[in-house]
């Protein structure tokens, strides 16, 4: 079912399944998946991938393959996407080329906490909007979340889980609005 927002210029309705679905959002302290969800690489807006590139020389003792091989020369265009334009972050050895192979987790995200960075300034906004993405002006769940995501069904909904994030990317007034829905929408649901 798709709810109506109002007075959004970026989203026009959002999936209630935001605010259904359930998956374990403390990944860092998982211990079971062995970040599958990053195992196929991501869409990386234009812009995001040159501010990437533009700190390849730092980030080169975090990402261990080669600059050259962090994103597909292939570009995409997308309208929905702020340059209007997007590629692909690479995989290599059954992961995200900016996956720690020998711990867990990103590098790009473990670059800008060592280095007093914020995140939301170089990491792909696809990664850290996780488990959501929008498409078309609808919220909803990214298709890993019914596909493959292990730890999807138990903990924080899709949207407590993103609360934040959707904050930093829409503001206040979206966040406030989608409030009210995640109560409205789990008041009527039936119990699990």
């Amino acid at each position: 079912m798709l709810l109506e927002l109002t007075a959004i210029p970026q989203l026009s309705h959002v999936d209630s399944e935001v605010f259904t679905l359930r998956y374990f959002g403390a990944c860092m302290a998982c211990t079971f998946c062995h970040d599958g969800c990053c195992q196929y690489g991501c869409d990386v807006n234009v812009g995001e991938r040159d501010r990437i590139l533009a700190l390849k020389d730092e980030l080169k003792p975090y990402v261990k393959a080669p600059p050259e091989r962090w994103f597909s020369s292939e570009v995409h265009e997308d309208p929905e996407y702020p340059t209007g334009k997007f590629v692909r972050a690479n995989t290599e050895n059954g992961g995200c080329v900016f996956l720690n192979r020998k711990t867990r987790g990103c590098q790009i995200h473990a670059f800008a906490l060592a280095t007093g960075r914020d995140y939301h300034q170089i990491k792909p906004m696809v990664c850290w909007m996780f488990p959501l993405c929008w498409d078309q002006k609808v919220l909803r769940p990214n298709s890993d979340v019914k596909d493959d995501l292990i730890c999807a069904g138990k903990g924080t909904t899709l949207y407590e889980g993103a609360r934040d994030e959707l904050r930093v990317v829409f503001g206040d007034e979206l966040v406030r609005q989608l409030d009210l829905l995640s109560a409205q929408t789990l008041a009527t649901a039936a119990p699990v």
